[in-house]
């Protein structure tokens, strides 16, 4: 599988969907997550599922749009946006089956094709400004 489509795979078939036979064939088990504000976490597939799992009870028909790959030797880097409809469950927001827009950068460090580390930045101020109306 060429950059291109894994990160297609990863975001549509391992986040989107949760596929835990192609989280499988793409990431080291476990790897090293890290997410906005500097925390980190080694995750087994099943971790990792489970976490998926909870971001889709909260996010239904996700739509990921992958804006730009940046690739240089081990290391890769995906720009996307999504829309989705939130639910509920995030931070106590309550759902009102509102439609979302996020954006978010992800960098993939890749050894023998296998991701073995992966940084998550996101939109998270933003996403909660459309649920709140907090700065209106």
């Amino acid at each position: 599988m060429n950059k291109e489509e894994w990160i297609k795979a990863w975001f549509h078939e391992v986040w989107g969907k949760g596929n835990a036979q192609l989280l499988a064939e793409c990431a080291t088990n476990p790897f090293n997550f890290y997410t906005s504000g500097g925390r980190s976490f080694s995750l087994t597939h099943e971790d990792y599922l489970s976490f998926v799992n909870i971001w889709q009870q909260r996010f239904n028909n996700v739509r990921f749009t992958i804006t730009q790959i940046i690739t240089e030797e081990h290391k890769t880097v995906a720009l996307y946006q999504c829309e989705a409809t939130y639910h509920g469950g995030w931070i106590k927001i309550p759902g009102k089956n509102q439609s979302v827009k996020m954006t978010g950068m992800v960098l993939f460090q890749m050894k023998d094709e296998l991701m073995t580390d992966c940084w998550l930045e996101d939109s998270s101020f933003d996403l909660y400004q459309q649920l709140t109306r907090y700065l209106e």
